[in-house]
């Protein structure tokens, strides 16, 4: 049986209907927030829970974790939220705590926000949080790595990369902001010059890339999941407005600092995991019509 967490936010709601799809709902546990219709689940109760919880709901047979649940900032103030952000280290210590007499394996799924500056991120890059956020969730991949080999546990640590697609319309990001601005008519903002380089992976590409690392029985290590494709931000909005048939007008906005590129090399993730990657246009269409169905 799969133990999954964090099944009530934007990757781990995808994530749970794609295990079910392949293994099976009485396969399939999700530890979570909230109730779900999909799988057997239980609530864990902001992890105030002692260490035979689940043995006494009769779940002794769980062999994998997927740890995607954890407190994701929603925008750049939250990403310091010492309270919320600290909690993903005593949540992930309470889940390795867990009386589970037949794991044999856990996934974590980090972020790239554990790295330093770099002109390529790769696995290999500079490891230098900038926020307390990147600083919880690298903390918490020191916990697994050694919890797993003091405790002779196959371990997958995935740093996932910068996601889009249908559901993360709750977050301050890019691609859902702009799509809201087009949706309202209002004016779209770009910072800066609007030649930062970036790169997004699609939901689904991410959830089959977890789907593929669930089936290693080594350890994988690190591995970034993320895109090898580049755009700037300017391209990524002018992309949108041509999608949406909006005639919308751009505000360029003066920033006081250098902006800065985000480039990744993802030739790891492609040799262990496969190449897998949805074209942007594609993706972008697909959240569009997500988004203008919500409205």
């Amino acid at each position: 049986m799969i133990l999954v967490t964090g099944t009530s936010g934007f990757i781990g709601k995808k994530l749970l209907t794609a295990l079910v799809r392949e293994y099976g709902a009485d396969h399939i546990l999700a530890f979570t927030s909230k109730p779900t219709s999909e799988c057997r689940y239980v609530l864990h109760n902001d992890y105030n829970f002692e260490s035979d919880y689940l043995l006494r709901f009769g779940y002794s047979r769980i062999t994998t974790i997927i740890h995607a649940g954890a407190f994701t900032p929603k925008n750049v103030v939250e990403s310091n939220d010492l309270v919320s952000c600290t909690s993903n280290i005593s949540n992930t210590l309470k889940l390795l705590q867990l009386k589970l007499p037949e794991l044999k394996k856990i996934i974590f799924l980090s972020t790239l926000d554990v790295y330093g500056k770099s002109d390529v991120i790769n696995e290999q890059s500079l490891v230098q949080p900038n926020s307390i956020y990147g600083h919880s969730k690298l903390y918490c991949e020191e916990m697994i790595h050694r919890w797993a080999k003091t405790n002779h546990k196959v371990f997958h640590l995935l740093r996932v990369g910068h996601i889009y697609g249908p559901g993360e319309e709750a977050y301050q990001k890019l691609i859902p902001a702009t799509i809201k601005k087009l949706l309202g008519g209002q004016p779209l903002q770009v910072w800066g010059t609007g030649n930062e380089i970036r790169s997004f992976l699609f939901i689904d590409d991410l959830i089959l890339a977890i789907l593929k690392a669930l089936k290693f029985e080594v350890d994988l290590g690190i591995i970034n999941l993320v895109s090898g494709s580049m755009v700037t931000v300017r391209e990524l909005v002018d992309i949108l407005v041509e999608i949406s048939g909006i005639n919308a007008s751009i505000d360029i906005l003066p920033m006081t600092s250098e902006g800065k590129n985000l480039v990744f090399d993802n030739s790891k993730m492609k040799m262990k995991l496969g190449n897998i990657e949805t074209p942007l246009r594609q993706g972008l269409v697909a959240e569009w019509k997500y988004m203008a169905r919500l409205q």
